[in-house]
């Protein structure tokens, strides 16, 4: 059967299944299949899915739909037919996604016009009923055991919050898809391959319609009193943008170790452990998600996460960048307690992809950042300061900081200890901080380090924290006695000194230069940098009485 004939065949079919002659359509597609059987025809998925739904069998007519797309995942009349689908199913969520994928490709401008008014059609159904306060979006690629046990702890554990569930399934090939479509109260997505975990969550956040959007990973399990100490933070506050809990395992310091041998121990010690605590929410310059809960209008704002960040690695740094660069706060909720298996979602891209050193290079080339050095803070130095658990008010100087983080530790600590009032200036030598920096300061300066005492006359600080390097610092000695005039009394110099490698004899003049200040040394050390010749040393200087 030539290409014209072929084509004249399957128009009688269509015709027949639009007059509802669906017997003699079937008859007429068994025969044209007989003939052309060596030929993969995508149209006829599009054909053997509008005979099932002609039937009202509209599971049947997704699963001929779905195998069309392995063939060809753009083919605008299988995307379309989805979407229809799932509208006469009311699945309105999976509707969406299937006709903006087909909107996404359709050339013909009546086509475009029906696939826009669907949408919109669909988006005012929704509208009509209630709002959830929360949309929590679970993305899962296969390890379905893993993803049952992280429904099934939202489901038991998120009490008192109006939310809605909504499950994306990003191309799984196990039985994720059937899993989902058996939870009757929320709201499945399907997506037609594995897209990666920013765009899945993507997806997802883009139908989320709640006031708050959670995004969570199918490799954690949620605890007791989860979201509503992630609400009594993010609503305390309108400039706070994002919340997320502490782990069992995960780095950037969210880690919080528990005493438990098994899961039920875990929900155990998290009953214990889960009570709000507003001391124990540190803002923070860089955030990594447990949950990544965010102002769903916020994400909107921000576009969502960046898909340059396919696998998923340092789309966290970058949309805490984003957020904080729109005007609002990153806070971690130390007093929430989650469970992470570990690195589930990601482990495979990891070591078949170098995913993680090709996202670090992503972010370093956006921003001239390096989010592993920049935001990072030395909770080491940090614990060594002493304080004055007598005051109700703190002020912090932050010199050279990077972003910021050490300074807005400090004062994470100091709240934490019971001082709540704390202003933090921070002075910028290196230009290329400025945009961060200032999102975490009361008060900001910046200019070259020898202007720094005539900038800040007249200004006093309880702390002062330094990052330097031990070049400049025999360069410009008089700075520490600088910096001691800048100190209250009993005010404190926390100061990193930074050397491309171990060399005695430099650092005993740099601290003789410090005992030299009328500062007194209450305590110093000198420790190796990770994967690095360079060494830091580590110094408190005091202002006494």
């Amino acid at each position: 059967m030539n290409g014209e004939n072929q084509s004249m065949v399957k128009q009688q079919i269509q015709e027949l299944i639009e007059i509802g002659n669906i017997s003699d359509a079937k008859r007429l597609l068994s025969e044209f299949e007989q003939k052309s059987k060596e030929v993969e025809d995508i149209e006829l998925y599009t054909i053997r899915a509008s005979i099932a739904v002609a039937e009202n069998n509209l599971q049947e007519a997704e699963g001929y739909l779905l195998e069309g797309l392995l063939i060809d995942s753009e083919y605008v009349d299988l995307l379309f037919n989805l979407g229809y689908i799932h509208k006469l199913r009311h699945n309105l969520v999976q509707s969406n996604y299937y006709f903006g994928q087909a909107l996404r490709v359709a050339s013909e401008v009546e086509l475009v016009n029906i696939i826009e008014d669907f949408i919109e059609d669909n988006r005012h159904v929704s509208s009509l009923t209630e709002k959830p306060l929360v949309s929590i979006v679970v993305l899962a690629y296969n390890k379905l055991s893993y993803t049952k046990l992280c429904v099934e702890s939202i489901l038991e554990y998120t009490q008192n919050v109006s939310y809605e569930l909504i499950l994306v399934n990003n191309g799984s090939t196990d039985e994720t898809k059937q899993y989902f479509d058996s939870l009757p109260f929320a709201k499945p997505l399907h997506l037609i391959k594995n897209v990666g975990p920013t765009n899945g969550f993507n997806e997802g956040m883009r139908v989320a319609v709640g006031k708050y959007t959670a995004c969570v990973c199918n490799d954690f399990i949620f605890t007791p009193r989860w979201l509503e100490n992630l609400l009594l933070c993010i609503e305390s506050d309108e400039k706070i943008g994002y919340v997320s809990p502490g782990a069992s395992m995960i780095s950037n310091m969210q880690q919080i170790n528990g005493d438990y041998n098994n899961l039920e121990e875990m929900i155990e010690f998290a009953e214990r452990y889960n009570h709000s605590d507003p001391r124990k929410w540190e803002e923070r310059v860089r955030l990594l998600p447990c949950v990544l809960m965010v102002r769903t209008e916020l994400l909107k704002q921000i576009d969502y996460f960046d898909p340059r960040f396919y696998y998923g690695e340092f789309a966290d740094d970058d949309i805490s960048f984003r957020i904080r660069r729109a005007g609002y706060k990153l806070v971690y909720c130390k007093d929430t307690f989650t469970y992470h298996f570990g690195s589930v979602t990601v482990r495979e891209d990891q070591t078949n992809n170098n995913s993680l050193g090709i996202s670090r290079d992503i972010f370093k080339a956006k921003y001239n950042l390096d989010s592993w050095i920049d935001t990072a803070f030395n909770l080491r130095l940090l614990n060594e300061i002493s304080v004055k658990l007598s005051s109700t008010h703190a002020s912090i100087l932050g010199i050279n900081t990077k972003c910021g983080s050490n300074p807005l530790q400090l004062k994470n600590m100091l709240k934490d200890k019971g001082i709540l009032n704390t202003h933090i200036t921070n002075y910028c030598i290196d230009k290329k901080y400025t945009k961060d920096i200032r999102t975490v300061s009361d008060d900001f300066f910046e200019g070259e380090i020898d202007y720094l005492h005539k900038k800040l006359i007249g200004m006093k600080f309880d702390y002062i924290v330094f990052e330097y390097d031990s070049d400049h610092l025999n360069r410009s000695p008089q700075i520490i006695g600088e910096l001691s005039s800048l100190l209250n009394q009993s005010g404190q110099l926390a100061l990193s000194l930074s050397y491309p490698e171990f060399d005695e004899v430099i650092m005993n003049k740099d601290v003789v230069i410090l005992q030299n200040s009328g500062l007194t040394i209450s305590y110093y050390e000198v420790t190796a940098k990770n994967n690095s010749s360079e060494v830091e040393l580590e110094i408190i200087l005091r202002k006494d009485v």
